[in-house]
């Protein structure tokens, strides 16, 4: 614990008068900096008032460069090493300050004053000291992301449209309903829906992309006409590419017929668990 000794009669006075002059000073001092600053014996404090050394930490924490020693005295009192008020450069101070776990370790602190007398640096002993006084901020809290569930659905695009179409047909609107619209109904919170459209390798790639792309648009705006949320909906064509089946058919009908898989509309609802 923090032993200071008592000051004789005579330094309660002229202190607070602001005549007493520096005994010693602890650091080289050029206009309120130091190359390395001096410490003083933590046992040789005098406190004119002893209940300084637990300052109000809020008025401690106001301290800042640039203010006289006159607004520092009003709010952590006089230095404790009969420092002066007059051409004195240098204040040194011991305070006790909590450290949040019941103790209150002994902390130096020293200003230092430009030669116009405004307070220019700050320093503490030991360092951590300027944690106590201001502490960082707890580790901001970030809330885990719900747990969410992916649910994919392949529609098959001769059942959603005419054959090299993108008109939705009213047999494709009823499957949207009876497969998509459902299966979002009792979801605790939609996350989002994208839909990849694909077509089969008839036709030009540059075609095959466009229509895959105006047929997953297609199906976008009828969800969102259903009422799911324009935002949450994301829309893209592929083409004729990942190919869930490769057919050989040289008969064109039978060609089409096989490759059917392949013409489809992924949807991928996300949505909380």
């Amino acid at each position: 614990m923090l032993k200071v000794k008592t000051p004789p009669p005579w330094s309660l006075v002229l202190p607070a008068l602001g005549l007493l002059a520096a005994c010693s000073s602890y650091s080289e001092v050029r206009d309120g900096t130091t190359e390395q600053p001096g410490w003083p014996s933590v046992g040789d404090a005098r406190p004119v008032e002893p209940r300084t050394v637990r300052p109000d930490l809020d008025k401690l924490r106001k301290v800042q460069a640039g203010m006289s020693k006159t607004d520092i005295y009003a709010l952590i009192g006089h230095p404790q090493y009969r420092e002066g008020m007059a051409g004195v450069q240098e204040w040194d101070f011991v305070f006790l300050l909590p450290d949040g776990k019941g103790g209150e370790p002994a902390c130096q602190y020293k200003i230092l004053y430009d030669d116009a007398m405004l307070a220019k640096s700050f320093y503490w002993q030991p360092q951590s000291c300027a944690d106590l006084l201001n502490p960082p901020p707890p580790p901001q809290v970030v809330e885990p992301p719900p747990p969410v569930q992916v649910r994919t659905l392949d529609l098959s695009t001769d059942t959603l449209f005419e054959f090299d179409s993108a008109r939705l047909r009213p047999e494709g609107a009823r499957a949207l309903e009876e497969r998509v619209i459902s299966a979002l109904t009792g979801a605790k919170k939609l996350q989002g829906i994208r839909l990849i459209g694909y077509a089969d390798r008839l036709g030009s790639d540059s075609y095959n992309l466009q229509l895959s792309q105006r047929r997953a648009d297609a199906v976008k705006a009828y969800l969102i006409s259903s009422g799911v949320p324009a935002n949450s909906v994301q829309a893209e064509g592929r083409g004729e590419a990942e190919p869930m089946v490769t057919c050989q058919e040289r008969e064109r009908s039978a060609l089409i017929g096989c490759l059917a898989p392949n013409r489809r509309v992924r949807v991928e609802i996300t949505v909380d668990k």
